[in-house]
């Protein structure tokens, strides 16, 4: 009688400490610069930085934090108006995926089309490595609204994966009015 009761009592014991790790406080960030809100279990940093294109000098806009489990991006840049005016949505997408894609050296394993408030938008999967050369995957969506575009991603280790709410995170993502 005493065995099942101590199973009893060590079963008790390891469903309360697990019900007592604590899921990661989600806070919500707002930049109204950049006309944008997320959900984010950990402090986004602001950066930006200028870089030269065909079509001139573009200010990228990033929001950034890691953690061990992953890193979490939104970046944003708004492009010339007239050029955009002039170009494709789909061209746009395109060609930020295959940036997407060269940018962190990997392999697109799926895309899809999504939407953001009406406007085009591609969801994003890229194997890839982190920079100790574990392997990993980019959960990205870009957004080409007017004529800015958003990029917003995570970066999961492989050996990480199920650990992070990525769809909580990229799935919150919304324009602020």
């Amino acid at each position: 009688m005493k065995k099942p009761s101590l199973r009893l009592l060590l079963l008790s014991l390891l469903m309360a400490t697990a019900c007592n790790t604590a899921a990661p406080e989600i806070q919500e960030f707002t930049s109204e610069t950049g006309g944008f809100a997320i959900s984010t279990p950990v402090t986004l940093s602001e950066a930006s930085q200028s870089v030269e294109t065909q079509v001139g000098n573009i200010d990228i806009y990033t929001f950034t934090a890691e953690e061990p489990e992953a890193a979490y991006v939104v970046a944003y840049s708004d492009y010339p108006s007239e050029i955009v005016a002039q170009s494709d949505p789909t061209a746009m997408l395109d060609g930020s995926r295959d940036g997407a894609v060269n940018n962190v050296g990997g392999t697109l394993i799926s895309e899809n089309p999504v939407e953001l408030a009406g406007n085009p938008g591609r969801a994003l999967v890229i194997d890839t490595q982190t920079e100790t050369g574990a392997a990993a995957t980019v959960n990205a969506r870009l957004y080409l609204v007017d004529n800015r575009l958003y990029q917003v991603l995570v970066v999961v280790p492989k050996d990480q994966e199920g650990k992070v709410d990525v769809q909580g995170f990229l799935d919150s993502f919304t324009l602020s009015e």
